[in-house]
This record gives C-alpha cells, structure tokens and sequence, in this order.
C-alpha cells in the first residue's frame, strides 16, 4: 500500500512563479515557439485571403477597406508557367 501526503500549504497557486520573476527556460521556450506559429498561421491565412475575389471577401463579412489593406499589405504572387 502506497501512501501520499502533500504539505499543509501547498496550493495550486503556490506552484507557479511569483511575480516579478523570470519563467523557466522551458516555459519561454513553448512561449515564444506558439507565437511564432500563430504569427505564421496569420500569415499563411493572410496570403489565402488576398488570392480571393472581392466578391467572395465581400461575402465573409470584409468591407471595400478591409480588402483595400489587405491587398496593400499581402503581395499575391503571379505563376507563370514556361
């Protein structure tokens, strides 16, 4: 038989860091790998929007500024085939 016991003061908050004090190198780590994902996310989800009519855009809600700025800001590349 296995027995467990936890300190009287132990709490859920007690684990984390106090404030004012550095995260943990693998806490920054996953920190800064999400945001560098997201960040690519919205510009994989950018770049799709802007290949769009403006009919279709206009049917998901974007009005003529939001689809102005979003050709201004995202550079949809020409293909041309040899």
């Amino acid at each position: 038989m296995a027995t467990t016991t936890t300190p009287v003061g132990f709490t859920a908050e007690a684990a984390h860091t106090e404030p004012g004090t550095k995260a943990g190198f693998l806490t920054r780590f996953i920190e800064k790998l999400v945001a560098a994902r997201a960040k690519r996310a919205e510009v994989e989800v950018q770049s799709y929007l802007a290949k769009l009519s403006d009919d279709r855009l206009q049917d998901l809600g974007f009005t003529s500024d939001h689809i102005e700025r979003l050709r201004e800001k995202h550079y949809v590349q020409a293909v041309y085939w040899s």
